[in-house]
């Protein structure tokens, strides 16, 4: 559990954090860590007033997860 905790955590969390907003031209941004806002729907988003779409934390993990797995397999593929 200690190595999944550390990929969501720190390398999926940080990787959303920075690639989502420019990915998305900023319509969507990742909540801090350290903020715990409620009312994320089931699939972990929340509108915010000015339209900008807040990513839970969680979520935002896995989506990092993601993108590092997704550019291991490109890579993979490409040898």
């Amino acid at each position: 559990m200690l190595v999944l905790d550390f990929l969501l955590d720190i390398i999926g969390y940080t990787t959303a954090r920075m690639l989502l907003p420019v990915l998305t031209f900023g319509r969507i941004r990742v909540e801090a860590v350290e903020s715990r806002d409620i009312g994320f729907n089931g699939l972990g988003f929340k509108r915010l007033p000015d339209g900008v779409l807040l990513c839970a934390s969680d979520l935002a993990g896995w989506i990092g997860v993601l993108i590092w797995a997704l550019l291991l397999v490109v890579i993979a593929l490409a040898i």
